[in-house]
């Protein structure tokens, strides 16, 4: 039997879930609030009970913290440090699915307000302006027009940290929507549409997009597993674009949500992650 260490910075939907579902398959599963964890660097196996971690903790640095701590006293992280890395940076997430022949939008890094300009006089308005780290849609701002990139370059110049002022710069696909593959392992195991909040232009279902079923197509199916292998990653979510009848890959997340995609799908997400976790000894 696996014993579970489940990984958190805040309890959320996902996580209830799977803690429970887990006590109905008879798992030992033990959460860990990551804001109150000390971990000893010298002296490894503090958690001698637990087999393996499933993180799930929406703090980036938190749960690369802790994981790379948890990993070098030999313990399996799921998702490992190497995915966590890769995924929660989005221009490392592009630098890696474009290594590995992956379509994605078209998109540009800047280091200066000026240089940002330039990229974008390049690549086009509307254009979209991304926080290298980041989810749910924070801090993302469209840029319509060389009035509005002005202005909002100028903010991040003046008000942001120096992570802000690496601007992670991309097309905007006007589709209306798109799409979330949720994979477990090597199997996609459902997807969703996911459209545009109405009066806004991102399609985010944390802050209220209409989620719907999406079939799961070979062509979808082939990129996800893809893009999963190019990452490092065993349970992650993929996003993708639908442009002129190509799907391109948006995002991977590492620590994704999935209580919209279960709603929309009817499939028992936590069922099959805390089947999966039994497997990873």
């Amino acid at each position: 039997m696996t014993n579970i260490g489940l990984i958190y910075n805040q309890i959320s939907w996902e996580e209830k879930a799977i803690v429970e579902e887990a006590k109905k398959q008879g798992i030992k599963i033990k959460p860990y609030d990551s804001r109150k964890m000390h971990l000893k660097i010298q002296n490894g196996k503090e958690f001698s009970e637990i087999d393996l971690f499933l993180q799930r903790s929406v703090s980036y640095t938190k749960g690369l913290y802790s994981s790379a701590v948890l990993e070098s006293q030999g313990f399996r992280i799921i998702n490992s440090t190497e995915c966590q890395e890769i995924c929660g940076n989005k221009l490392k997430t592009s630098v890696t699915l474009n290594k590995f022949g992956i379509s994605t939008p078209k998109t540009c890094v800047a280091f200066s307000y000026e240089s940002a300009l330039e990229a974008l006089e390049e690549l086009g308005y509307p254009a979209i302006l991304k926080p290298l780290i980041g989810s749910w849609g924070r801090l993302v701002a469209i840029l319509k027009d060389e009035q509005s990139a002005k202005a909002i370059l100028e903010s991040r110049e003046i008000l942001g940290s120096f992570l802000h002022k690496v601007y992670y710069l991309q097309e905007f696909i006007n589709s209306g929507k798109d799409i979330r593959a949720f994979v477990i392992g090597e199997s996609v195991v459902a997807a969703m549409y996911r459209y545009l909040i109405p009066g806004d232009w991102r399609s985010n279902a944390t802050i209220g997009a209409k989620a719907e079923i999406c079939e799961i197509t070979p062509e979808m199916e082939d990129l996800a597993l893809k893009s999963v292998s190019a990452t490092k990653g065993e349970i992650v979510g993929v996003d993708f674009f639908e442009k002129e009848g190509q799907l391109l890959v948006n995002e991977v997340n590492h620590a994704p949500g999935f209580r919209h995609i279960v709603s929309a799908t009817e499939v028992n997400i936590p069922e099959k992650i805390v089947e999966y976790l039994q497997t990873c000894e």
